[in-house]
C-alpha cells in the first residue's frame, strides 16, 4: 500500500505560510504524518500541485495533471502515479493523525467484505464519517478511483465529495470513537494553529 501526502494546498487561511511546515511537539505536520506512514507504506508520494515547498528523504514528490484543482488534482495525480493498488490519502494539515486510523478503516473495509461475501473489489474507498461529515482527505482509495476524478476534473466538477458519488465508497461512522475523532482535526487557519499553541504550553505547566 502507498501513501499519499496533499501538501499543495495555497494556506490562503494561514496567512501563506505552509501547514505542512507548522511545528508541533517538536516535529512538522509533515514530518510526523511521514513518520506515521513509514510504518505501514511501500511507497510515500507528496503531492505539491505546482510548486515544490520542501523534499523528504524516502519520498517521492508528484506534481498535478490538472493544475488548481485543489485536493481532488492532488489525489488523482498521487493515483496515477502510485504503484499499489490502495493508496492511504492524508491531508498535511493533520497533525495529531496516526497510522491507526488507516488499521481501522482497512480492518473496517475487510469486515465489511467478510459479512456481505462479497469481494473487496466492488469498493473504490473507504472514508471516515464523524457527525455525518465525511473526511475525503483522510481515507484509503483504490488506484482506478483516477479514472472517475480526471473525468470529474474534465467536467470542471473539483468537489471531491461529489466524485464520491460516483462510486462504491464504504463509509465508517467514527462518531463514538473520540481517538479516532482526533486524528481528523485539521489546522486550516492563524487561529487555530494559535490555539495549538496554547494547549501545547498549558500542558506544560501541568
Amino acid at each position: 500500500m502507498d501513501g499519499l501526502i496533499l501538501a499543495g494546498g495555497k494556506s490562503t487561511r494561514m496567512g501563506g505560510r505552509h501547514k505542512g511546515n507548522l511545528v508541533y511537539q517538536d516535529s512538522t505536520f509533515m514530518e510526523e504524518i511521514i513518520r506515521e506512514f513509514h510504518k505501514e507504506t511501500d511507497s510515500i508520494w507528496i503531492s505539491y500541485g505546482q510548486d515544490i515547498h520542501k523534499e523528504y528523504a524516502g519520498c517521492r514528490i508528484v506534481m498535478d495533471e490538472y493544475p488548481d484543482c485543489g485536493s481532488i488534482g492532488g489525489i488523482h495525480a498521487g493515483l496515477c502515479q502510485c504503484r499499489s493498488e490502495w493508496v492511504m490519502v492524508a491531508a498535511c494539515d493533520m497533525p495529531f493523525l496516526k497510522i491507526e486510523l488507516y488499521h481501522f478503516l482497512r480492518e473496517a473495509l475487510r469486515q465489511s467484505d467478510h459479512e456481505a461475501r462479497e469481494t473487496v473489489n466492488s469498493y473504490a474507498g473507504v472514508v471516515p464519517v464523524t457527525d455525518g461529515r465525511i473526511h475525503p482527505l483522510a481515507a484509503i482509495y483504490r488506484k482506478n478511483m483516477a479514472e472517475t476524478l480526471e473525468e470529474q476534473i474534465r467536467n470542471r466538477n473539483y468537489r471531491m465529495t461529489e466524485a464520491l458519488k460516483r462510486q462504491e465508497i464504504l463509509y465508517i461512522d467514527v462518531s463514538e470513537n473520540q481517538r479516532i475523532r482526533r486524528m481528523l482535526q485539521n489546522i486550516n487557519t492563524i487561529s487555530e494553529y494559535e490555539q495549538l499553541e496554547c494547549q501545547k504550553e498549558e500542558r506544560e505547566e501541568c
